[in-house]
């Protein structure tokens, strides 16, 4: 069986190709601006890379963090998000349960949240989907992209 985010790279939402990781824009986008981080080598075990290189990661996971706080201060009313007045919480979780492939999901939980104090991964399907079109989700990868590279 193969790996399904060893091909992120192919991803149509890929945002950015950093030193250990590509940025996509997750499938799921019940938190606009949700994003995934995965690991560009087939590791399954945070524990199995050196020392320096999971701090690395975990500087491209932090990055892309600023990055979707920056968006959605910016760009977050074209979809639908409240006004910001203060960049969203970010929830960080990295899994393998599912995909055991190191991936890193950057959640944004804004402020119109609507269970903020309990994690995604209790939404129904449909929540966690959310409701944007592929171009609202082509655009924000867009943006994240031309912010992760400085702008």
């Amino acid at each position: 069986m193969t790996c399904p985010l060893c091909h992120a790279a192919a991803n149509p939402l890929l945002i950015a190709t950093l030193a250990h990781t590509h940025v996509v824009l997750g499938d799921n986008q019940g938190c606009p601006g949700w994003c995934v981080c995965v690991l560009r080598e087939h590791v399954e075990h945070m524990d199995e890379l050196p020392i320096e290189m999971q701090q690395a990661i975990f500087g491209e996971v932090g990055a892309v963090a600023r990055a979707i706080r920056v968006w959605t201060k910016r760009h977050g009313l074209e979809c639908g998000l409240p006004p910001a007045t203060t960049p969203p919480r970010i929830n960080y979780e990295c899994l393998g349960n599912q995909v055991a492939h190191i991936h890193w999901h950057v959640i944004p939980r804004h402020a119109n949240d609507p269970d903020p104090r309990n994690p995604v991964w209790g939404w129904p399907r449909e929540q966690l989907a959310g409701t944007l079109t592929q171009e609202q989700k082509r655009e924000i990868a867009s943006q994240i992209r031309e912010l992760l590279a400085g702008g």
